[in-house]
């Protein structure tokens, strides 16, 4: 439809291009011929050297349609403000001006453009998140593996050295600052909860298995105390 009306404007501008020629018969010694490129058409219009870039744009109306808040007159290659003089511009007879539409669905064109960009701009912002989480699990899953091979180990009874507890603790508590540090929003905020809590539960894990380990003859004494059940006093008898 944008373009539609572009062409529309266009070809009035070429219909009304004898009209302007006659203008600029009718302008009087005072006038000068001022070329207008629109499109893919030229047409001239006549206009005193002292009238304004505004006063052009109500000539320009005349000729093509278009409203004078919808054009941009380019006079070698910039744009003057309306009240701006021709003259004092330098505009003279047989000047060239480039006329475009700056309609306003070309700005909400525009907007939509700079929405876009937005919104590609959070999307990628998101997965660069959920990047860096998926990368502290996968981290995290070989700690995780780690501490479930000192379990076998300590719940079998075997003594392990406090350092190996010392230097997983010391692991995992870095996957917790990575994750802290990893700015996300949306799924990848829980997606980061989560892991967080992984990662605390595996902390706390390491933290009963060490006491454990510190002390393996709680265990036995423990089980020392507990009542015999009904069958073995039995068996006993």
């Amino acid at each position: 439809m944008e373009q539609h009306g572009g062409d529309a404007a266009a070809s009035s501008a070429t219909n009304a291009a004898a009209t302007s020629d006659n203008q600029l018969e009718d302008g009087g010694a005072g006038s000068i011929k001022v070329k207008v490129s629109f499109a893919s058409n030229n047409f001239d219009v006549s206009i005193t050297p002292q009238s304004t870039f505004g006063d052009l744009k109500q000539v320009i109306a005349k000729a093509t349609g278009l409203d004078p808040e919808v054009q941009n007159v380019l006079f070698r290659g910039k744009e003057n403000e309306d009240h701006e003089s021709l003259q004092m511009a330098g505009v003279k007879d047989n000047a060239k001006m480039i006329l475009i539409e700056n309609s306003p669905t070309k700005n909400e064109d525009l907007e939509k453009v700079d929405s876009v960009e937005e919104i590609n701009e959070n999307i990628e912002e998101i997965s660069r998140g959920l990047e860096a989480v998926n990368q502290v699990r996968e981290e995290t899953n070989q700690f995780a593996e780690q501490v479930v091979s000192l379990e076998a180990v300590v719940c079998s009874g075997t003594q392990v050295a406090d350092k190996d507890f010392i230097f997983l603790t010391e692991m995992l508590m870095r996957q917790l600052l990575k994750l802290d540090g990893i700015d996300v929003e949306g799924k990848g905020r829980v997606q980061r909860k989560m892991e967080v809590r992984r990662v605390q539960a595996l902390v706390e894990k390491l933290d009963s298995l060490r006491a454990k380990n510190s002390n393996p003859t709680s265990d036995v004494q423990e089980k020392a105390d507990e009542p015999s059940s009904p069958s073995s006093k039995v068996n006993q008898e």
